[in-house]
């Protein structure tokens, strides 16, 4: 009898530690999978792909697949993701004609990316004729296709008298200029050759400056990416939506190194400069808009 309880015993006893190494054991393992700083990695100074690829455990294949990065640089501040961006939906759009009414009524999920599509136009047309306080479309919002055009609303509506001083003189109720509270970050160190306003007959509605190929392009200001993808004649596109219904535009990007969605800091890398697009050579198109409209970034930009 009491040679069965020492077996019992001994049994138990071997279990005890058996379950115990295997605590360890799990508690000390680090699977290649994990990533101890979460999603990403914020690259510091001295920082290579090499170093990061190593340190997380990654191939540098995967890390620029993942971050969609033409080359091996990196930059201080820039933000390099450590899983593949999940994977959406093809979607797909029946051309229309742009109504007689010329406006469309905004449905359940609908983006501005997906309305231009509909119609043919790019996403800086819908921007160009409505004055949006956001870049986020709501159910019932009527959105104007083409210039000139104005909503029934609006049409019915008698022309408002403008508000005048005891001098008698109207008071600008609407500054062409929007600042942020903030200055803005230079997004790109380059040389600007091509100015805000007409050219060769046609509205440009941004600054170009020119750099390298692969250098850096910085966010302007704190935002939320609502933007990144291609557009016809801009090439690869990055729009930020920043606070007091601004929005800055970076555009001919080699490559953008922000998701959808992202939330960016001012300063921080977002781009490449490259030329895809319609360019004639590797620069950045830089657009600063209030409510959809182009506004000339120079009144806002430092060190131009």
């Amino acid at each position: 009898m009491k040679t069965g309880k020492g077996i019992l015993r001994i049994v138990i006893f071997c279990m005890i530690i058996a379950l115990f190494s295997t605590i360890v054991f799990a508690l000390s393992s680090n699977p290649l999978y994990v990533t101890p700083s979460g999603d990403y990695h914020i690259v510091k100074k001295g920082e290579t792909l090499q170093t990061i690829a190593q340190q997380y455990s990654l191939s540098i294949e995967k890390i620029k697949l993942f971050n969609n990065m033409t080359s091996n640089r990196v930059f201080i501040g820039q933000k390099i993701f450590l899983y593949p961006h999940p994977v959406k939906k093809q979607e797909f759009v029946t051309r229309r004609k742009i109504p007689k009414k010329g406006y469309h009524l905004v449905k359940t999920k609908e983006s501005i990316h997906r309305i231009a599509k509909m119609y043919g136009l790019s996403v800086f047309d819908i921007l160009d004729y409505n004055n949006l306080n956001t870049y986020k479309l709501e159910p019932g919002m009527k959105i104007i296709l083409a210039a000139g055009k104005t909503k029934p609303a609006e049409v019915s509506k008698p022309p408002a008298k403008p508000e005048t001083a005891k001098t008698g003189k109207p008071i600008v109720t609407h500054p062409a200029i929007v600042k942020p509270k903030s200055k803005l970050a230079l997004p790109l160190n380059g040389t600007v050759t091509s100015e805000f306003g007409l050219r060769n007959g046609r509205p440009h509605k941004g600054i170009d400056i020119a750099s390298d190929k692969g250098n850096p392009i910085y966010a302007a200001l704190k935002g939320k990416v609502v933007y990144s993808g291609t557009q016809r004649g801009y090439g690869n596109v990055i729009i930020l939506e920043h606070d007091n219904y601004i929005m800055t535009v970076y555009a001919h990007n080699e490559a953008n190194l922000v998701r959808l969605g992202e939330m960016v800091n001012k300063g921080q890398p977002i781009a490449t400069v490259g030329q895809t697009g319609t360019a004639t050579g590797p620069h950045l198109h830089f657009e600063y808009r209030v409510k959809g409209k182009a506004i000339n970034p120079r009144e806002v930009l430092p060190g131009l």
